[in-house]
């Protein structure tokens, strides 16, 4: 039976889990097609896809994660929810051999209907947490408030008047000519 799985425009956020009936042979080919810089890959033609990012998919024997069960790499390296993962986690505990990880992001955000190679098995779709943007802090200020008056500008200093200016300078003058006559009278006394 062949399986054909709809990837809408724009998706984000999805991941997507496979199973592989491979060879460890083929499954390493496989592995190495997806860090290989070609645009049309064995990735591609597993997947039945047409445009595909390889950076966005993992080829790795489930082995390879030591102690850790596939649903706790798919909740804490991959940010799945964890209430997607429940219902699968029997499933995908049981699972051995090679396991083929897509992220939405592999599709590139263009609408395509795959059709994965009958050695891949689609074991579960599974939604990423979201980022949480709310931070829970309280945004409202009164500035951000509309229809605000905007903020007056700062008091500009006015020049002074030349009446003003001649004041200061009459001044001067008058305090240099005391200081002169002053030492005058000193120095002849």
């Amino acid at each position: 039976m062949i399986t054909t799985i709809s990837v809408p425009a724009l998706e984000s956020g999805v991941i997507r889990v496979f199973a592989l009936s491979l060879s460890e042979a083929d499954a390493k080919t496989l592995r190495d097609s997806a860090s290989s810089e070609e645009t049309q890959s064995a990735l591609n033609d597993a997947l039945g896809a047409k445009k595909l990012d390889l950076q966005h998919v993992e080829v790795f024997a489930i082995a390879d994660l030591s102690e850790m069960a596939l649903a706790d790499y798919l909740l804490e390296g991959a940010g799945a929810t964890p209430s997607s993962l429940e219902k699968d986690r029997g499933k995908l505990s049981a699972l051995d051999g090679w396991v083929m990880v897509v992220y939405s992001s592999a599709f590139g955000g263009v609408a395509q209907e795959i059709t994965p190679a009958p050695e891949l098995t689609l074991i579960g779709s599974y939604p990423q947490e979201g980022a949480d943007w709310t931070g829970g802090v309280d945004l409202r200020t009164p500035s951000a408030a509309p229809n605000q008056d905007p903020p007056e500008d700062p008091p500009v200093k006015k020049r002074p008047s030349d009446a003003a200016m001649s004041g200061r300078i009459a001044t001067v003058a008058l305090l240099v000519a005391f200081g002169v006559v002053g030492l005058m009278l000193w120095v002849g006394s």
